[in-house]
């Protein structure tokens, strides 16, 4: 068959195979967006239903939380107002005494002690002191008379104005006209007189039911002075008695919707004023403080107290006997009571109950719609693949023609390219797609030659790279060729081309008696830790040779290293020295794994030490200096972590435990073979998984030999 006859029946079946299986997928996927859309209809009429609802509540709840604000405030200022009246008497007080040869005396109705009458205002005295005796501190007070009479007047919500005199006097003005003089009343034992003085300021008395039988009553009092010698004396101490009557009408006089109600707290968390307590103290007259809330058995109305205590302002679902209530409060700001607003959380979710089934409602009528959309939509779609096909062989036709030539040239350019010749330029004068495709084609291949020299170039600077940096590290052993103490073995392998791990072993003096070993860990990996561990190492090794100290050496070298690192890498070092004589070692960590330690042949355990901050972090880092002494026999076993954190395909690590196992079994081996053994374990346990990190080990046994093979004691 010519190439014509076979591009013809290719164009045909693939154009009507791919139009069959585009059928197929348009609709496929019309099926999956009808079910999508459905299923997003339903969510978001469930989402708008379940947002709206709680908007609403929302609403409501801060409509509760403004309402609770408002009555606060016209209650705050019915406290306001009897506060400022009682500092304007205290303040007229205090005048008259400091200023008294400004006024004369004033006489005023004496209401005798037992002694029944109608005067007011009035003057009354305490048992035990008499009349003449105050007479003329009386007539000097009475100036006072006006203005208690006035503020009595003034403001309807006062039942009294008085004022109480330290030398045991009472001038009150009052609404009642009648007026009785116990027989036992001294004004400086009442609360209100003696909580200002105590108070030397302004004082709230707790609420009272008032003696006339009218209800609950407060008190405010505040101490007046005679400054008149430039000293302040106290004189006595005014006050105002109201009744809570205007305040409870204030607090009820509207309220929240059909369950709804208002209620006063005072500072120690009692109901002073609600409709509850209206109606037990309609029962019980004496009766002025309501419900504890705070020693309530009710746990959230002790929470609720405790908020309202602490003048916070906001809102609470708690049950209150038994049903689900929402509670708004807000403190007074005159007093310390706090104003709460409760309301059914039946009441309050109803509307929006009410709308949740509005919208359910309505996203029903859209599923409905959108299934008779998607069916018209399948019409529509059927009649284009009819007409589809019709297109498709008609095209496959002059398609087979104008595709013959050049697809030839193309198929055998491809030939030679593949067979390795990146040379040949494919030549196809074709001016559409296949064209294109062949000019594209070729500017590939010459990217992939320019590509291929690009990475035998990286690829021999990365290899020069890794041998510099494994010339840097010691790699004959023993290095110390006079000296046979410790026997040393180290060997590093990189997860690339390049790592930051390193150890280094060096003599720290000329006579050759102290060593010092050194192995890090660089974060990161590649060329940049490589850099960084190429710094790192240097630096260790130069102030290793100035300062022995290794605790001294880290802090010098981490605030080097954190002066220019704007990578913000760091490196984790444990380093020690060893004096060959003494077998004395001293070492310090500076954020690094702990070695083994193996004592005298005994198991290898994890040396105990602090861990410390990796250098290159923070530049005023510390570092504990330590020591231990040697034993002839302890090894040290110093790695980095990509040997306890090496992983396998199934990302399991090789771990601490299975580490320190591995370790104690090869224990007794030479330290070049007791390293071999535990690499030969990770390579097991990795089972050909990709190296994840630099492995990096130095195995350090102490011999206690001299150059003449003697034993010491160290």
């Amino acid at each position: 068959m010519s190439i014509k006859g076979k591009v013809l029946i290719v164009i045909l079946s693939t154009s009507l195979g791919s139009l069959l299986l585009l059928s197929l997928a348009v609709l496929v996927s019309i099926f999956n967006i009808r079910g999508t859309t459905l299923s997003y209809s339903d969510n978001l009429g469930e989402v708008a239903a379940r947002e709206s609802q709680k908007s609403l509540e929302t609403q409501l709840q801060q409509q509760m939380i403004n309402f609770a604000r408002d009555k606060a405030s016209l209650v705050n200022e019915k406290f306001r107002i009897m506060e400022n009246q009682t500092l304007m008497v205290a303040e007229i007080a205090s005048h008259i005494y400091t200023y008294k040869e400004r006024y004369r005396p004033k006489p005023i109705d004496y209401l005798q002690p037992g002694q029944e009458g109608s005067m007011i205002p009035y003057l009354m005295t305490a048992p035990g002191v008499s009349f003449s005796a105050i007479r003329e501190e009386a007539a000097l007070a009475a100036n006072v008379t006006d203005i208690l009479r006035q503020v009595v007047v003034v403001d309807i919500g006062l039942t009294e104005s008085y004022i109480g005199g330290e030398t045991g006097y009472t001038i009150v003005a009052g609404k009642n006209s009648f007026a009785v003089n116990e027989t036992n009343f001294d004004v400086r034992n009442r609360s209100w007189y003696s909580g200002a003085r105590e108070n030397d300021g302004l004082f709230w008395s707790d609420v009272f039911t008032d003696a006339l039988g009218r209800g609950a009553g407060i008190s405010c009092a505040m101490p007046f002075y005679d400054s008149s010698s430039g000293t302040k004396i106290l004189k006595g101490v005014a006050g105002s008695g109201a009744l809570l009557t205007e305040v409870d009408q204030i607090i009820n006089s509207s309220t929240i919707g059909r369950t709804g109600y208002g209620f006063l707290l005072d500072d120690r968390g009692r109901v002073i004023i609600s409709p509850r307590e209206r109606a037990l103290h309609d029962r019980d007259p004496n009766r002025t403080i309501g419900e504890d809330y705070l020693h309530s058995d009710n746990p959230e109305l002790r929470e609720l107290a405790e908020r309202m205590i602490n003048r916070r302002e906001g809102i609470m679902e708690l049950q209150i006997a038994g049903e689900d209530m929402f509670v708004a409060y807000s403190p007074l700001k005159v007093i310390d009571f706090s104003m709460g607003m409760a309301m059914s959380v039946e009441e309050v979710t109803a509307p929006s109950r009410t709308i949740r089934q509005k919208i359910i409602g309505l996203t029903g009528e859209v599923v409905a719609r959108i299934n008779q959309s998607f069916l018209i939509i399948l019409l529509i779609i059927a009649g284009v693949i009819i007409l589809a096909v019709g297109i498709a062989l008609s095209v496959a036709l002059r398609l087979s023609r104008s595709l013959t030539d050049p697809i030839v040239n193309l198929c055998k350019g491809a030939e030679i390219i593949g067979a390795g010749d990146l040379n040949y330029q494919l030549e196809v004068n074709s001016q559409d797609e296949i064209g294109t495709l062949a000019g594209t084609f070729n500017q590939m291949i010459r990217d992939i030659k320019t590509i291929n020299g690009e990475k035998e170039r990286i690829n021999g600077e990365l290899t020069a790279a890794a041998d510099i940096q494994n010339s840097m590290l010691p790699r004959i052993f023993p290095r110390f060729s006079k000296r046979r103490e410790l026997a040393l073995y180290a060997k590093m392998t990189p997860a690339k081309e390049v790592g930051g791990d390193f150890y280094d072993f060096f003599y720290l003096d000329r006579e050759e008696t102290h060593i010092a070993c050194i192995i890090a860990d660089v974060s990161g990996k590649g060329v940049p830790a490589a850099l960084f561990m190429v710094i790192a190492k240097t630096l260790l090794k130069i102030h290793l040779l100035s300062c022995i100290d290794p605790a001294e050496a880290l802090e010098t070298v981490n605030k080097l290293l954190c002066e220019d690192n704007p990578q913000g890498m760091f490196v984790t070092v444990f380093l020690c020295t060893f004096d060959l004589g003494t077998g004395k070692m001293t070492y310090a960590n500076g954020g690094h794994n702990p070695p083994l330690l193996s004592p005298s042949g005994e198991p290898y355990q994890f040396m105990k030490l602090e861990k410390g901050v990796p250098l290159g972090m923070f530049g005023d880092s510390r570092y504990r200096y330590c020591e231990m002494d040697l034993q002839i026999g302890d090894r040290l076993y110093l790695y980095t972590d990509g040997v306890n954190e090496a992983m396998n395909n199934e990302g399991d690590q090789f771990g601490n435990d299975r580490f320190l196992e591995k370790a104690n079994v090869f224990r007794d081996l030479p330290a070049e073979e007791f390293d071999g053994a535990i690499r030969r374990e990770l390579a097991l346990f990795t089972q050909g998984a990709e190296q994840s990190d630099d492995i990096t080990t130095l195995v350090i046994a102490y011999e206690g030999k001299h150059i003449d093979g003697s034993r010491t004691n160290p």
